[in-house]
């Protein structure tokens, strides 16, 4: 018995998850494909970002009987489902400044050791990718590395008492931190030998250091799930690939209302009216919108709406879509003379939709830009003139808004304001635009 690799990304894994399952260490598994024969036939998991929490709310008893047996899990991101008893929902510090990211070591773990945390706490300089928060420590748990002066808990590993072991990572996924000092191979290197039963905790302590007994935390958010409407007239529908990004942003209190339905991409082509407005939130798995790609078209078609937000290829899966990514550049505004170049458009400025998105609003980072069609709107331009969100009304009877600006993973990760005053005059301006 090995370890799974979850994959729950259009994106292939990581050379070092390759060279590990060539090595028999892990096998990697499509999460489509994960039932609860496969995950009872071996004795480690590793999950990452962009985990359906939905689907694997399924499994969870599965998931139990896996840990009770001994089974080890280690869990990048952020926990919004019940997926495991005793373990809480995802808290984010609460108004964090820069010194609430600084990363130290609570209790010392053989997955850690020799690597200087001072080399993970950054990446290109910007902090916030390590973690802004924690999945709060179950009872028993022991903290392993923390956040700030009060050491919020942003890794920590837990003995259930029934039997198995969690590990923790409320972030990104640890195999891709400390990319600067190529720390990323060994850490995955690790995760997986942990996982397929290394070194953990010994003896456990009995009496382990823990983190601020009040820490700095926001209160949890209702996630009511996923949600159906017949009502008449216009919806919106919006489909969720059950990742904690797409959860908080599309159950979370500050945008939830706009959303009529909330379903899976599978359950389209039974949910889908013409009059519908198919919002595609960023990040959203390709292939899992490749496999709807009748539906959609049948439905721009028929003169319906589509608005598909970036990094989730809808040139592999809309029609007349001519995208170029690029490399993203996060780290540009440390310098303070920086400017990254967006800018709306003129005809941003007379339209509807961008009612007062300026190039502030729609300023973080870029993965890409269109070559949108004769006759379609661009909205805004990257610094090089190039579209990276425009409507298109030309191509089908229906519309499409196409962005490559991911602002509901960013918004969903509690990481980037600029994202949120975004969606808080995009959101509003759709619905009125659209009329729903």
């Amino acid at each position: 018995m090995t370890t799974i690799y979850l994959k729950s990304s259009f994106d292939e894994p990581s050379d070092s998850v390759k060279e590990a399952a060539a090595r028999g260490d892990v096998t990697i598994v499509a999460q489509a494909d994960l039932t609860a024969d496969i995950l009872r036939a071996h004795k480690g998991l590793v999950t990452g970002n962009q985990l359906d929490q939905n689907a694997m709310l399924a499994m969870k008893d599965a998931i139990a009987a896996f840990l009770d047996a001994g089974g080890r899990w280690f869990f990048n991101g952020h926990f919004v489902r019940s997926l495991v008893d005793g373990a809480a929902q995802y808290r984010p510090i609460a108004d964090p400044k820069r010194a609430d990211f600084d990363l130290s070591s609570i209790n010392p773990h053989p997955l850690f050791e020799g690597i200087d945390l001072k080399m993970l706490e950054t990446n290109k300089g910007v902090a916030g990718f390590y973690g802004r928060g924690c999945n709060p420590l179950p009872e028993g748990a022991v903290a392993i590395n923390g956040l700030g002066a009060a050491n919020v808990p942003v890794d920590w590993i837990w003995a259930r008492p029934k039997g198995g072991h969690i590990f923790s990572h409320a972030g990104n996924d640890l195999g891709s931190m400390g990319l600067e000092w190529n720390l990323a191979p060994e850490l995955t290197r690790r995760i997986i030998a942990w996982t397929n039963g290394g070194a953990c905790l010994d003896p456990w302590p009995v009496s382990p250091a823990r983190p601020a007994q009040d820490l700095p935390l926001r209160p949890h958010e209702s996630y009511r799930g996923m949600r159906m409407s017949s009502r008449k007239g216009r919806r919106i529908v919006a489909p969720t690939a059950g990742t904690y990004y797409h959860i908080r942003s599309l159950e979370g209190p500050t945008y939830t209302a706009i959303f009529d339905i909330i379903c899976a991409p599978e359950d389209l082509s039974m949910l889908l009216r013409p009059d519908d407005v198919l919002w595609v939130p960023c990040r959203t798995p390709a292939n899992r919108m490749i496999a709807q790609k009748g539906t959609i078209l049948r439905h721009l078609q028929s003169g319906g709406t589509v608005v598909a937000l970036g990094e989730s290829r809808s040139d592999l899966w809309l029609p007349a879509i001519k995208f170029t990514g690029t490399p993203t550049n996060w780290w540009w505004w440390l310098d303070p003379s920086a400017d990254l170049g967006v800018k709306v458009t003129n005809a941003a400025s007379q339209h509807p939709l961008m009612r007062d998105i300026g190039d502030k609003e729609a300023t973080w980072h870029l993965h890409g830009w269109f070559v949108p069609p004769d006759g379609a709107t661009v909205l805004a331009r990257d610094g090089e003139g190039r579209a990276i969100l425009y409507e298109d009304a030309v191509s089908t009877p229906g519309r499409m808004i196409i962005s490559s600006l991911d602002p509901m993973f960013h918004h969903g990760s509690h990481f980037m304001p600029a994202t949120t005053r975004f969606l808080d005059r995009f959101v509003p301006n759709l619905k009125a635009y659209l009329d729903v």
